[in-house]
């Protein structure tokens, strides 16, 4: 891989490190982990026991209920627990949260290839030193916010890198 590469995937990945940590901070609902548990507990599920979370937790592990059976058998658990507006809450955003990638990818899609040829241009371009490709770069991410980050994940499909840089040791 050349330099350049190494040093766009390198500029795409803090790029995209960055816009998942502003993202997560957004994040209201319970994320999944490996082995099916929940990372953490969505607060609404505070007040309850252990069973009964293990409860609520086993809807999602149905693999014979539909989309809509599930939502239908939270409310319905929520209801009996006294937090179905919170459900009600939580379907509505993912409704929102549809709705809002069906609107906006295609924009995002249109402006991919366009993105990637001003990057690539700044990064083939040898005349510039390290803080006019920065600045370049800065432009390119104002004039299309969603592109580096996506150009970052296709550029691991590609390679099929899945290595993370090692974090620096505490001492």
């Amino acid at each position: 891989m050349s330099l350049n590469n190494s040093v766009f995937i390198l500029i795409l990945a803090f790029s995209s490190l960055a816009l998942c940590q502003k993202e997560v901070k957004k994040i209201a609902a319970p994320v999944r982990g490996g082995g099916g548990h929940f990372l953490f507990s969505p607060s609404y599920l505070s007040n309850l026991t252990k069973e009964e979370k293990q409860e609520y937790y086993n809807i999602f592990g149905d693999a014979q209920l539909t989309f809509k059976q599930q939502e239908e058998k939270r409310l319905a658990f929520a209801e009996k627990h006294g937090f179905a507006q919170a459900i009600k809450d939580d379907v509505k955003l993912k409704e929102e949260n549809h709705e809002l990638v069906r609107k906006e990818r295609p924009e995002v899609i249109k402006h991919l290839l366009e993105a990637h040829n001003e990057l690539m241009k700044i990064y083939d371009n040898k005349d510039q030193t390290f803080s006019q490709r920065e600045a370049a770069i800065s432009a390119v991410k104002q004039k299309y916010p969603n592109a580096p980050a996506t150009l970052y994940y296709i550029s691991r499909l590609i390679t099929g890198s899945k290595k993370r840089h090692p974090l620096p040791k505490k001492h």
